[in-house]
């Protein structure tokens, strides 16, 4: 096992609580900075253990990895909802610098008094994040997206359901206007999900970029395949809209 949800708050000291002056991803960027690596897609992956009522579990680490991804969000929910407003500002500020799971946490605090905003950020984050796990080597790493997403809480989805109409056009203007693909966020925190980071951790061994990142001649065409997808879905939303109304 891999990770384990209840056993975020052990992980909790593993993170840097988050002031709202200072973007999320300055918690590990120092950790990338203090390193000298051969390339900048150069990984140390390495395990974190979990133990939590009997249950070992173990979070991949390193540079930005899921496991810090987590333990940073997990510090971040530390925050009550009195701060909604400021964090929300924040993290949707810096949607194109964070990755996209911040988005999630975005709709999980935005859904009782921005519903509008909760759904788009909803919806950016599982697009960006079917992106980020389509450009990792290990085709494993696609189960990311689902787990991600169920960071947004289930409320979110009541939103979708009233909103429903609203959905294809925000998916499409994803596309038109570049949303869908302007973060600027490494990968890696979907790409560590995969098995194969997790035998590189337990074997100890470090990972150049070409053994867990497509090389970027190819991301042209994985643009493509994901807007292929999006637009499907959209023109399937569309549809179960019209028909819905017609009845």
């Amino acid at each position: 096992m891999r990770f384990s949800k209840s056993g975020l708050k052990a992980v909790i000291c593993a993170a840097v609580a988050l002031g709202l002056g200072t973007p999320v991803s300055a918690v590990w960027a120092q950790d990338s900075e203090e390193l000298t690596v051969p390339g900048p897609n150069y990984r140390i992956p390495s395990l974190y253990r979990v133990d939590e009522d009997g249950v070992e579990a173990f979070l991949i680490v390193g540079q930005g990895a899921w496991g810090d991804t987590i333990a940073t969000l997990a510090a971040l929910r530390e925050i009550g909802p009195e701060r909604d407003a400021a964090i929300i500002e924040q993290l949707w500020r810096e949607r194109d610098t964070n990755p996209p799971l911040f988005l999630f946490e975005v709709a999980r605090r935005a859904v009782a008094t921005q519903p509008d905003l909760a759904l788009e950020a909803y919806m950016l984050g599982r697009v960006r994040t079917i992106y980020d796990a389509s450009r990792c080597l290990d085709s494993t790493a696609i189960d990311v997206v689902d787990v991600a997403t169920q960071y947004a809480g289930e409320a979110v989805i009541d939103v979708m359901a009233e909103r429903l109409s609203t959905v294809p056009a925000m998916l499409e203007g994803f596309l038109s206007n570049g949303d869908a693909f302007a973060s600027q966020a490494s990968p890696w925190w979907a790409c560590s999900f995969s098995d194969s980071v997790y035998l590189a951790a337990v074997n100890g061994a470090p990972m150049t970029g070409p053994e867990w990142l497509k090389v970027e001649a190819v991301w042209p065409s994985i643009q493509a395949d994901v807007s292929e997808n999006v637009q499907a879905n959209a023109t399937l939303v569309r549809a179960a809209v019209e028909n819905g109304a017609a009845q």
